[in-house]
């Protein structure tokens, strides 16, 4: 994917000329014909951004653009006919046809060891596809970012927030870490320390910059040594474990230009990482490119197991049970933060680990604890018994302590304001906010929160599109949980149709589509849950590695013979796979409640399988607490709001963003 393709994917912008030129009747009514047509996109610009287009040479090329950007399925499935088709065919009918399909692919290459590029398909009379089904879902508001400013705005955007890249974001960061100047890139403070490995990274390896200015650039980035070491890690792996000269100096000369006192703290944070440490001094051939004795006297102390680590005297503390164990960990508090449960299980008071974490809970990033009372306030059931979870639920009372006072040191646009929220698309309380956990697909709207599916909604339709230069089979699933508790499997292995659930066939090779069907009407009576999953069955070992996999969820009240099976507009979400696995849990349907969420999570047990839904600590729950700290008051109307909290990119002037200001986590400017 090019750098304005995920631009669009992750952070919904697309880069115009900012050209300013004099508005007209005609620039105004060809922007706004452009608007009308990315309404069929499932798209929309904010007004000032029609006005902002109006006004740029870039305008013809709007939409054809976009169109790149939101991807296609470029096949048919197996029967074109689908879904009626299928949902009219005889099993021995549809079997018959699976084994001559294998037969044609794995059975050839297997008897004559010659690749196939295209299986055997059923003749294909089926009428073109020219009908859309109705407009079914909400535009999604995209904004516009000048080009000149597209990596400067991207860069400042991802590495202000307090949370992991994705693999999307990653990629983006990389790309412009090659673009910007190294004030640019220094301008900005990475918020979350394993972020800055890719940034480091691609300094570190850039053949445009200095020695020297690498230098000056890392160390700005680099707060202290642990930082430094963290990066060079990282870098070691990505340079095969073999550094050139020039690169052992400069590493040699940034561990030096921090303080020895800071250099000698983390260079035995803890017993493992001294190990790794060692490596990497060797590695680096540090004794030899050293210019600093203090700082090699230190080396040799560590070398010499002269080095006690902080963390193998915090353990001795509590193995011993003293008094100060919790003392010497509030030194740390985000160690101790992360030492919770560690704590507990020592007979240690979560009320006294409140009373020393509270006073510092400014200084605590409010991801890691919005991850904790995610983690603590999930269902009985998931816990392994009544004494987990009373303890559960004892930290999960530190933890929301420990975030209401994080909270409180915040200063948002939010503070002593009346607000409306407005976002009847999603179902608040039954979103999950997912950290950690979220999803490496990454998206603009993240894994985990519920989209509400509409009343004239009739059948919820997944489908997987891919393509290679070479024989790919991607496999679609989905499972379906009854209220009674038994497991359905629908796919290319288990039935192909219920009354609830219907596939359009196994295709085994590339420039194909697969697509499965939920009928709502049904289901609704007989279904609690139902998951999607996909997965390479082979040609390669990642999604990473395949040249298109576009996959998504669709809404459908519509089918027939000329009924599109693919509508943008329609699409809940969509995404072009590209992670490191070769199986996800790509989304699941809650059918009682009518809502559908992106899950995104690698899975490597089963092509079948549901997964636990914990959404105990909801994004409703969040707010509550934010606007709580923040002296917000929640209205009932947006003629009474002072701000307009929406769950995408702004439309009016009144207008805040959950999203991209990364649900307040940490307030971007």
């Amino acid at each position: 994917m090019d750098f304005d393709m995920l631009l669009f994917s992750e952070l919904r912008l697309v880069s115009v000329a900012f050209d300013n030129t004099e508005l007209s009747d005609n620039t105004m009514v060809k922007a706004m014909t452009v608007n009308e047509e990315l309404l069929k996109l499932g798209y929309a610009l904010a007004p000032k951004d029609i006005v902002t287009l109006a006004r740029s040479s870039d305008a013809d090329s709007f939409v054809e653009r976009v169109k790149g950007y939101i991807g296609k399925v470029k096949a048919k499935p197996m029967y074109p006919g689908f879904p009626e088709q299928v949902m009219a065919m005889d099993k021995a009918v549809f079997r018959f046809h699976q084994l001559l399909h294998y037969m044609s692919t794995y059975g050839i290459e297997l008897i004559t060891g010659e690749s196939v590029v295209k299986g055997w398909m059923p003749q294909d009379n089926s009428a073109e596809r020219n009908l859309s089904d109705d407009r079914l879902l909400s535009a999604k508001v995209i904004a516009l970012v000048d080009k000149r400013e597209k990596f400067t705005a991207a860069y400042s955007r991802i590495l202000s927030k307090t949370e992991r890249m994705t693999s999307k974001e990653r990629a983006i960061i990389r790309e412009c870490a090659q673009q910007l100047s190294p004030a640019q890139l220094t301008a900005v403070e990475i918020r979350f320390k394993q972020n800055l490995l890719d940034v480091f990274s691609t300094v570190f390896f850039s053949p445009a910059l200095s020695s020297q200015e690498k230098l000056g650039v890392l160390h700005s980035l680099c707060q202290h040594t642990g930082d430094v070491f963290k990066c060079v890690d990282f870098a070691l792996t990505r340079a095969g474990f073999h550094f050139r000269t020039s690169q052992k100096k400069l590493i040699v000369k940034l561990l030096e230009s921090y303080p020895v006192s800071d250099f000698k703290e983390n260079l035995i944070l803890s017993n493992k990482k001294s190990e790794r440490t060692e490596l990497m001094l060797r590695y680096t051939d540090y004794n030899e490119y050293s210019r600093s004795s203090e700082h090699k006297q230190a080396v040799a102390s560590l070398r010499n197991g002269e080095l006690r680590s902080w963390e193998s005297r915090a353990k001795y503390l509590v193995s011993i049970h003293s008094d100060e164990a919790l003392d010497y960990y509030s030194q740390r508090p985000g160690m101790m933060l992360r030492s919770l449960t560690y704590l507990a299980r020592h007979a240690y008071s979560p009320r006294d680990m409140l009373a020393l974490l509270e006073p510092k809970a400014a200084g605590l990033k409010t991801q890691s604890l919005v991850s904790l009372v995610s983690h603590f306030s999930r269902p009985y059931k998931m816990w392994s018994g009544g004494a987990d979870y009373a303890e559960a639920l004892a930290l999960r009372e530190v933890a929301v302590s420990l975030l209401r006072a994080r909270l409180s040191a915040n200063r948002t646009v939010l503070e002593n304001k009346k607000v409306f929220i407005k976002a009847p698309e999603f179902d608040l309380g039954r979103s999950a906010i997912r950290v950690t956990d979220r999803s490496s697909e990454g998206g603009y709207i993240r894994s985990g929160l519920a989209y509400r599916i509409p009343d004239q909604v009739r059948k919820i339709r997944f489908f997987v599109y891919w393509n290679d230069k070479k024989r790919v089979d991607i496999d679609l699933h989905a499972n379906a949980v009854k209220l009674n508790g038994q497991n359905i499997p629908v796919g290319w292995n288990a039935d192909f149709k219920t009354d609830e659930l219907v596939f359009s066939g196994d295709i085994t090779h590339s420039n194909a589509a697969e697509y499965i069907d939920l009928d709502l009407d049904v289901a609704r009576d007989t279904i609690d849950c139902v998951t999607a999953n996909i997965n390479i069955y082979s040609g390669y070992d990642s999604f990473a590695k395949i040249d298109e996999c576009f996959v998504g969820a669709m809404a459908v009240s519509k089918t027939g013979e000329k009924i599109k099976h693919y509508d943008p507009k329609n699409c809940f979400f969509s995404h072009f796979l590209k992670g490191n696995y070769r199986m996800i849990n790509y989304g699941y349907v809650d059918v009682s409640n009518r809502l559908i969420v992106f899950d995104g999570v690698e899975n490597d047990r089963s092509y079948y399988s549901s997964f636990d839904r914990n959404n105990s600590f909801s994004v409703i729950n969040y707010l509550s607490i934010l606007f709580e700290t923040q002296g917000t008051v929640v209205v009932d109307s947006e003629q009474a709001a002072d701000i307009i909290l929406v769950m995408g990119k702004p439309a009016g002037e009144n207008e805040v963003s959950i999203i991209d200001n990364n649900f307040f986590m940490e307030q971007l400017d």
